[in-house]
């Protein structure tokens, strides 16, 4: 039995130090390559001075089109969004982008519109992102930050990269292995940072009746980001993408906003209520791109 024993811990010991072999390659492997933005931007983005960057969910990602952006303003911007993440998150990204010595003049931050006021701060589906970098102390204490499973899961991978590894293994470990042979490889963005919804079962008609809805601007981390912003000397701008079906209403806030909920008023540019497709992602880029040019002249 004592025999048994024995080699049954040198295997339970083995197969857990193998896992974890396993998984610092898995870490390894997405830190090097360009498939989640956070590595994208340390990899693939050689530019250090931005005049704008977008960070952001969804709607950020999929609105914004920096490309089109740029040709008519005449700037250099990046678009750092992720899809299905707080604004807690973007505040990681932001940090994450000054950490690894870049710089920009603007800060666009294009979250969806309902986070602005939330006062919850949660861990986002999409933060295990960052879990290739979880041994940078920003990275790790935004982790330990919060109390859920998911955040105790991201945290403790510091000392045990299998835990999340292998809780993230569809998005961690199966990406980090095509990483090794596609290291360019990006997941639903271009050179830019930039992804659009399809055009889809489109119709055309006019939008009326929009419900109002009025922000308030008081979410934790959001005055988060405007406090690194200043203290880095960063313009911060408040982007509020179209809507389909609602009109966002702002109060004094202290904030510098761009409001565009309402700024489409035909559903043919919407993919869904929240996001546009790509026809609308074309038009609204216009728009922006002369809006946000107020900016550089202050």
């Amino acid at each position: 039995m004592y025999v048994f024993i024995k080699k049954l811990g040198v295997l339970v010991v083995s197969l857990v130090v193998i896992a974890n072999l396993m998984s610092y390659f898995s870490l390894w492997s997405l830190r090097q390559s360009s498939f989640y933005k956070p590595s994208f931007l340390v990899n693939e983005v050689t530019e250090t001075n931005f005049d704008y960057i977008v960070i952001g969910a969804s709607t950020g990602l999929t609105t914004l089109d920096t490309k089109v952006i740029d040709s008519l303003a005449g700037t250099k911007g990046i678009n750092l969004s992720i899809d299905d993440t707080s604004i807690s998150n973007q505040y990681l990204m932001l940090k994450h982008f000054l950490e690894i010595g870049k710089k920009t003049k603007i800060c666009v931050i294009a979250p969806s519109a309902t986070s602005i006021d939330e006062q919850t701060q949660s861990i986002s589906a999409n933060d295990y992102r960052f879990l290739p970098y979880v041994n940078k102390p920003y990275v790790l204490n935004y982790f330990q930050s919060f109390s859920s499973t998911d955040a105790r899961i991201l945290a403790i991978s510091q000392y045990i990269p299998m835990v999340g590894v292998s809780y993230y293994n569809a998005e961690v470990f199966y990406p980090s292995l095509l990483s090794v042979f596609q290291p360019n490889k990006h997941n639903r963005f271009d050179e830019k940072g930039n992804y659009t919804y399809p055009i889809e079962n489109i119709t055309s008609k006019i939008i009326e009746n929009r419900k109002c809805i009025k922000l308030k601007f008081e979410n934790l981390a959001l005055k988060k980001i405007k406090k690194l912003c200043n203290k880095e000397g960063i313009k911060l701008v408040c982007y509020i993408s179209p809507i389909k079906n609602e009109l966002v209403v702002t109060t004094e806030s202290g904030y510098e906003v761009i409001n565009h909920s309402a700024k489409l008023n035909n559903t043919k540019y919407f993919f869904d209520n929240f996001h546009v497709n790509s026809l609308g992602r074309k038009v609204i880029s216009k728009y922006f791109s002369n809006d946000i040019s107020v900016y550089f002249k202050d």
